[in-house]
């Protein structure tokens, strides 16, 4: 956000605006008050000040345009600036939305923005990409390495949105939504979506956001992803993820660790070895594995796989390979509304 903040006195509420051009929020607060005014302040200062305050109730005093805070043991006057300067956060006035439960909300998106990096020169993968069909709502996060998709159902949400449309919202965007749910604690409440042609709003109670969408075309990755696999591999989360840390130790530089799924031992193995650090060999159970008998080797960055296995819930992983330089794929045992796809390293 910019270094400053706009509060406007409305009535018997306080209006809180902040903005960085390219993400607005606007937050209205109940409230008594005596006369309407407005002022732009400091934002760090001010909100570094209420942090401190052991008080739940303050009173702000307009004086020109500074304001003074007081909560009955403080007293602070801030320097205020012209209102004038202060950028105009829009409104989206369209009555078109998208109406779902802000927790699950939430979920799905954390399912998917760990595949997405934020440095791609491809500025189309550095948002999460959402797009309104007929019967899903669906998100993906992709960095060209990897690639997360969630299918969210119709009877999960509402909209009034007849037509198919597509989003590309900006990480960063998501990142504040998502810290703005966490600090909303009511978990019943729900949050809408009002997408515009170059931008989208999130209302969330009394809450807006306001942001840029990404003037880019999302890849077409539904090309990679795998229709079958030759072995298909069912295995516990938890040791699987113990194995792969452990082994991830030695990894060096790259974080390469080697994979190898072993039909005959019911086994993955993971290797890794560093001439400065030394070498490792971990074990962890499959439960059961289809299709042939023999040994399957990939090479896999251990942290982006990590990734994968973090952002399902499902205690027993389903993971489809290929032979060569094919993506892997991993979702929970019984989930049917999220995959997530690696790319093997070469090596």
């Amino acid at each position: 956000m910019l270094a400053n903040i706009l509060l406007k006195v409305n009535k018997n509420s306080l209006q809180i605006l902040a903005t960085d051009l390219e993400i607005g929020v606007d937050i209205i607060v109940s409230g008594r008050a005596e006369e309407e005014g407005e002022v732009v302040i400091p934002a760090k200062v001010f909100n570094n000040f209420l942090s401190n305050l052991s008080e739940e109730k303050i009173n702000l005093i307009q004086d020109g345009q500074n304001l003074k805070v007081e909560d009955g043991k403080h007293s602070v006057m801030f320097q205020g600036f012209n209102i004038e300067d202060f950028p105009i956060i829009p409104h989206i006035k369209s009555d078109k939305y998208i109406s779902i439960n802000k927790i699950k909300f939430q979920q799905s998106l954390e399912q998917v923005i760990p595949a997405i990096n934020n440095v791609s020169s491809k500025v189309e993968l550095n948002g999460v990409f959402l797009k309104l069909e007929k019967n899903n709502l669906r998100l993906v996060g992709t960095d060209s390495f990897r690639l997360a998709e969630k299918i969210i159902t119709k009877d999960n949400y509402k909209t009034n949105i007849t037509n198919d449309i597509s989003l590309i919202i900006p990480l960063k965007v998501i990142q504040e939504l998502l810290r703005l749910i966490a600090e909303n604690n009511n978990e019943t409440e729900l949050i809408e979506i009002i997408p515009e042609i170059n931008q989208v709003q999130f209302n969330l109670g009394d809450l807006r956001l306001i942001s840029q969408l990404m003037n880019a075309q999302y890849p077409n990755y539904s090309a990679i992803i795998p229709q079958s696999f030759e072995y298909e591999i069912i295995t516990p989360k938890e040791d699987l993820i113990e194995a792969v840390k452990l082994s991830g130790l030695f990894s060096g530089k790259i974080n390469n660790v080697k994979f190898i799924f072993s039909p005959t031992k019911h086994q993955i193995i993971t290797t890794a070895e560093d001439p400065t650090l030394g070498a490792a060999t971990n074990i962890s159970p499959i439960l059961n594995i289809k299709g042939p008998k023999n040994d399957l080797e990939i090479n896999l960055n251990y942290r982006f796989f990590l990734d994968g296995l973090n952002s399902t819930n499902y205690q027993e992983i389903f993971i489809g390979l290929n032979k060569d330089i094919n993506p892997i794929l991993i979702k929970g045992k019984e989930e049917n509304d999220f995959f997530y796809l690696l790319m093997p390293l070469k090596m």
